[in-house]
C-alpha cells in the first residue's frame, strides 16, 4: 500500500507538472487584430515618424503621406487611427508582435526575411537606395567609390542590410544610426563621408534640412513599401489591401503623393545634376587667352611679334599662337585646352625670366592670362 501511495503521488505530481508546463511561463497568445479593433474602438498604429515626406513630427501628433494613407485605412474600418510614435525599425516588428499595435505604417520595405512572422500588404511605393554625399567630395560617385569610407545607414533600414552583403565597395567602416535623418546631420558635420538609405527620404531630407548634402541616385537595391500586419491577421490585411485599390483607382493615392512631396524631388534632382555640370567644368581643360600689357618701361612691344609662348606642367606641353602687338599691348592664344594644374611659363627668350602660372578649376572653358610688364616690378601674371 505505501508503494502504490507513492505512484499515485509521483502520477498526480507529473500531471500537475504537465498542465503547468512544468514552471515555465506561457507564451502569450497572439491578439486578434480585428477583435482588438472593435473592442476598443480604434485600430493602433505603429510609425517612426522621422522620414520626411513619409511620416514625421507636427506637435504631439504625426503627419505625412503614410499618415494620410493609414487614416484612410481606419476610415474603411468604421474606427479613428490612433497613431502609436516608436523609435527604430527593428523595434517596430517587435511592438507589432507583441499586439501592442495592429499595424506598421512607416516606409517599410517588402522583406522576404520577415514574411514568416508578418505579413506584407500589395506595395504603395516603389523606392530603393540611394548615396547620400557632401557637395564638396565629388570623389562619392557610386557603390565602388565608397571603398575604404566611412557610410552611414539606419539601422534596420534594406541600406544596412545592403551594406552589409555587398560585394562591390571594399574595406566600408558601416555606422549605424537610429534613423537616416541622424545619419544625415552627421554627414552634413562632415563626421562620415556618405551614407547609403532610402532614395525618397535622403533626396527630400537632405534638399529640405541639410544645404551641404545631395543625394544621387546608384541603381542598386530596389524595394516597395508596403502595410505590415501579423501574419495571422488575415481579415485586417484583406481590408488594408482594400483600402490601397481604392486609393489607387480613384487616384487619391497619387493625389496624396503631390501634396506631400511636390515638386522636392524634382528640384533636389534638378540641383544635384546642376552641381555635377559645374564641377564637370571646373575640372574641364581650359583655352587660355592672353593679353601682355606694357604698364613701363623702355621695353619694344614689336619686339614680341611671332615669338610662342610656351607653358609646360603635368598637363602637358602646350604653345600658343604667336604673339601680335599694336601699341603698349599685345595678345596670343592656347588653342588647345589644358587641365587645371601648375604649369612653367618659359619667357626667357623673351623678357629673360621664368614664371609658375597655375590654371585653376573654374566653372567655365575659357580663361584670361594677364601679364603687366613693368621695369619697377619686373613680370606681373594674373589668370582669371
Amino acid at each position: 500500500m505505501q508503494i502504490k501511495k507513492h505512484i499515485l503521488s509521483i502520477v498526480c505530481l507529473t500531471a500537475v507538472l504537465a498542465l503547468s508546463g512544468c514552471g515555465e511561463p506561457k507564451e502569450k497568445p497572439v491578439p486578434n487584430a480585428m477583435q482588438t479593433i472593435e473592442r476598443i474602438n480604434q485600430v493602433r498604429i505603429g510609425t517612426d515618424a522621422v522620414h520626411l515626406p513619409f511620416e514625421f513630427g507636427l506637435d504631439t501628433g504625426v503627419q505625412g503621406y503614410d499618415i494620410d494613407i493609414g487614416n484612410e485605412i481606419a476610415k474603411d474600418l468604421g474606427v479613428d487611427a490612433r497613431w502609436v510614435k516608436l523609435s527604430g525599425y527593428n523595434h517596430l516588428f517587435d511592438v507589432l508582435k507583441n499586439g501592442e499595435v495592429e499595424m506598421l505604417v512607416s516606409a517599410i520595405a517588402i522583406d522576404p526575411a520577415r514574411q514568416e512572422e508578418f505579413a506584407f500588404s500589395q506595395p504603395y511605393y516603389e523606392s530603393g537606395d540611394g548615396i547620400a554625399r557632401r557637395f564638396d567630395n565629388n570623389e562619392i560617385k557610386d557603390l565602388a567609390s565608397l571603398s575604404g569610407k566611412n557610410v552611414g545607414v539606419g539601422a534596420g533600414r534594406p541600406g544596412d542590410s545592403f551594406m552589409q552583403n555587398q560585394q562591390t565597395a571594399s574595406d566600408v567602416t558601416i555606422v549605424r544610426f537610429p534613423n537616416l535623418d541622424d545619419a544625415l546631420g552627421a554627414l552634413n558635420r562632415q563626421e562620415l563621408n556618405a551614407v547609403v538609405g532610402d532614395e525618397p527620404i535622403l533626396t527630400f531630407s537632405g534638399f529640405k534640412s541639410y544645404p551641404n548634402v545631395t543625394t544621387q541616385s546608384a541603381d542598386m537595391n530596389e524595394y516597395r513599401y508596403a502595410v505590415v500586419v501579423r501574419k495571422s491577421d488575415a481579415e485586417l490585411l484583406a481590408s488594408v489591401n482594400k483600402t490601397l485599390d481604392r486609393l489607387k483607382a480613384s487616384g487619391e493615392l497619387e493625389s496624396m503623393q503631390k501634396k506631400w512631396f511636390q515638386d522636392v524631388l524634382a528640384q533636389a534632382k534638378a540641383a544635384h545634376e546642376a552641381h555635377v555640370k559645374e564641377e564637370e567644368l571646373r575640372r574641364s581643360p581650359k583655352r587660355i587667352n592672353v593679353r601682355i600689357n606694357k604698364v613701363s618701361g623702355q621695353f619694344r612691344m614689336d619686339r614680341l611679334d611671332g615669338f610662342v609662348l610656351v607653358l609646360q606642367g603635368t598637363g602637358g606641353t602646350f604653345r600658343s599662337t604667336p604673339i601680335l602687338t599694336e601699341g603698349n599691348s599685345g595678345n596670343c592664344r592656347f588653342n588647345t585646352p589644358m587641365p587645371p594644374g601648375d604649369y612653367k611659363l618659359d619667357m626667357m627668350s623673351i623678357f629673360k625670366t621664368a614664371a609658375t602660372v597655375t590654371v585653376q578649376e573654374y566653372p567655365k572653358t575659357a580663361l584670361d592670362m594677364l601679364i603687366n610688364v613693368s621695369d619697377k616690378d619686373g613680370i606681373m601674371i594674373e589668370v582669371k
